[in-house]
C-alpha cells in the first residue's frame, strides 16, 4: 500500500508489485521499492499498524536485523493470543484477465507481531501452537492467485452489472469501500 498524503483521496493508494521488508527487534517496516519513504509499519510489540509519514524518521534508526523483498501482504490474522502478519515471498505470473497480469503464490511467511504468547498460559500456547500449524498447512497450500491491478474475484457477469463509475475506482477502493 502507498499513502502519499498530498494527493486527493481517489490516488493516495497504490499497490506496489515489490516490497521491502524491515525486521527490526520492536517493529515490521514495510516500504515501497518504488517510493521508499511511502509503506507502513507494524508493531511486534502490540501489533498496531501505522504509515510511515505518522512517526518521526528517528522512530527507524538503526540497522534491520534482516530485509528482504516481499511481493504484498495477504493481511493480518489474530489466533488465540497472538497476532500475525502474512506476506508474499514468492509469486510467480500465470496469466493475465483483462489484459492485466495475474500472479501465484509460491510462499508466504507468517510474523509474529505482538508479544503477547509469552503471557499466556500452557494451555493457550499449546491452542496457538495447533493454529500456527493449520496456518501454515493454509500457507504452503497452492492455489491463492491475485492481481494488482484488477479484481479478479469477479466473474465478467457480475463486473458487467457493476455501475461503471465502480469500475473507475481504484482496486483498494473497490475492495475496501468504506476507508477514506
Amino acid at each position: 500500500m502507498d499513502i502519499e498524503p498530498s494527493l486527493g483521496s481517489d490516488e493516495r493508494f497504490k499497490l506496489h508489485h515489490e516490497l521491502e521488508l524491515h525486521e527490526f527487534e520492536d517493529k515490521f517496516v514495510i516500504k515501497s521499492l518504488q517510493s521508499p519513504n511511502q509503506g507502513f509499519w507494524i508493531s511486534r510489540r502490540d501489533g498496531n499498524i501505522n504509515f510511515l509519514h505518522e512517526i518521526a524518521d528517528e522512530t527507524i534508526s538503526g540497522s534491520p536485523s534482516r530485509t528482504s523483498t516481499i511481493y504484498g501482504v495477504v493481511g493480518t490474522i489474530r489466533l488465540v493470543v497472538g497476532t500475525y502478519a502474512v506476506v508474499i515471498t514468492s509469486r510467480k505470473e500465470v496469466g493475465s484477465f483483462l489484459g492485466f497480469p495475474v500472479y501465484r503464490v509460491m510462499s508466504m511467511r507468517v510474523l509474529a507481531c505482538n508479544e503477547a504468547l509469552k503471557f499466556s498460559t500452557g494451555q493457550e500456547k499449546k491452542d496457538e501452537a495447533f493454529f500456527m500449524t493449520l496456518l501454515n498447512i493454509v500457507e504452503s497450500t497452492p492455489g491463492l492467485y491475485y492481481s494488482y491491478e484488477t479484481d479478479i474475484t469477479l466473474n465478467l457477469q457480475r463486473r458487467n452489472k457493476l455501475v461503471e463509475g465502480w469500475m473507475s475506482k481504484p482496486l483498494w477502493k473497490q475492495v475496501c469501500p468504506h476507508n477514506p
